[in-house]
């Protein structure tokens, strides 16, 4: 009889250093692999139990998956016991409900995003399938018809529909790595794949970022202390210091964080593990919210609310979307008093930070690093615009 359990796939590291889970279906010696599209780092995976430790966001939704997967692959290995096929009819058996249906390949997807907690990235996909089922008129596509023709079509329909380069980008951006994923997990043969003779087009969109000039003048706006618009400038510029730090990360960054000198966090877009130095000017900032109790709990700065349930991934979404659009409003509002006429947003402290630091001599690769980018190539953006500044500034010589 065959036997079934889950498995740490560990010749399969993501770009975040975690790797897939996949059932194990073993019979006669022989092997086959099917995803649960689950992904989880070494650190929090209980081997031993096979299940995903209590620090793995929403754990509890995902050991319940986990639990279902490995059911149902069980009811499959008891119905076809003593029939013929081994355990390649098993997985088929188990993969008939995707294999061949993009469709439905697509939804299994964004339901394992919204099993891991993977909030954002499901949100995003959910948006990019709704605009394609529009387009479908909610049909079943196979694999076999969203050929390259159909995906020409489809590019043709969202530019039709006043979408820009960069957004068509995104959005066949996600069905690339559907591609790519279904392949790996042999669902389709790589033959399949029409993104093998389609390139993605990208526009280059200016990086908005202010001088040293700019952001002194920025910091010189005069704020009343304790208003919601001087806690958004203090978190503007407190990024600009400390490595450009996501504004989803400094809205949830607690005390414990902090050890006097540096702050240790999980970055929530990817979930990897950074350790920031502090500066000077950040600390100044950082000790300005500093409680008088020698050791102080929930979060640094004021704006999420410590009493509020946050354990549920869309509901945290929701409210770092909300703050963010709020402060892009103020950051708007105070950049126009610092007479700036750059189009400010809270991803400008991320840019201010790094063509700064890179103009200062700061390696790429510690850059790189300390901004928690997965590809040295971002970084390398930055290096050119400083790049580009020098020799302009060579050009006065002449």
């Amino acid at each position: 009889m065959a036997s079934v359990t889950v498995v740490l796939k560990k010749n399969k590291a993501l770009a975040n250093g975690d790797y897939p889970l996949y059932l194990r279906i073993t019979k006669n010696r022989k092997s086959v692999f099917e995803s649960l599209g689950i992904s989880v780092s070494e650190s929090l995976w209980d081997d031993k139990n096979k299940r995903v430790k209590s620090k793995y966001p929403n754990s509890a939704r995902v050991n319940h998956t986990i639990a279902r997967k490995i059911a149902e692959a069980n009811d499959k290995v008891l119905e076809l016991d003593g029939k013929s096929g081994g355990v390649k009819q098993i997985k088929k058996e188990l993969s008939q409900k995707v294999t061949g249906s993009f469709t439905v390949y697509f939804q299994e997807y964004l339901d394992g995003l919204l099993a891991s907690g993977n909030a954002g990235t499901h949100k995003k996909c959910t948006s990019t399938l709704k605009k394609f089922k529009e387009y479908v008129g909610n049909r079943d596509i196979s694999f076999e018809e969203f050929n390259l023709e159909f995906l020409k079509s489809y590019e043709k329909y969202l530019r039709s529909k006043g979408n820009s380069t960069n957004t068509v980008h995104a959005n066949l951006k996600v069905f690339r790595m559907l591609f790519n994923k279904a392949v790996d997990e042999d669902v389709i043969q790589a033959h399949l794949n029409p993104f093998l003779k389609y390139k993605l087009k990208w526009d280059n969109v200016e990086k908005i970022f202010l001088t040293e000039e700019e952001l002194t003048d920025f910091s010189n706006v005069a704020t009343e202390l304790g208003t919601t618009i001087d806690k958004h400038k203090d978190l503007f510029i407190f990024a600009c210091y400390a490595a450009g730090i996501r504004i989803s990360d400094l809205l949830q960054l607690k005390w414990e964080n902090f050890d006097g000198e540096s702050i240790k966090f999980f970055i929530y877009k990817t979930k990897n593990h950074l350790s920031i130095k502090l500066p000077v000017k950040a600390l100044q900032i950082l000790n300005k919210y500093k409680p008088a109790s020698e050791n102080p709990t929930g979060f640094i700065f004021p704006i999420l609310k410590n009493d509020e349930d946050l354990s549920d991934p869309r509901v945290l979404l929701q409210r770092i979307s909300s703050a963010t659009a709020h402060a892009n409003k103020n950051l708007k509002l105070l950049a126009k008093r610092a007479k700036i006429t750059k189009n400010v947003t809270f991803h400008s402290s991320r840019h201010t930070f790094a063509t700064r630091a890179l103009s200062k001599g700061m390696a790429v690769t510690h850059a790189s690093k300390l901004m928690g980018h997965s590809n040295l190539q971002v970084t390398m953006g930055y290096a050119k615009i400083v790049n580009k500044d020098l020799d302009e500034a060579m050009e006065l010589l002449n």
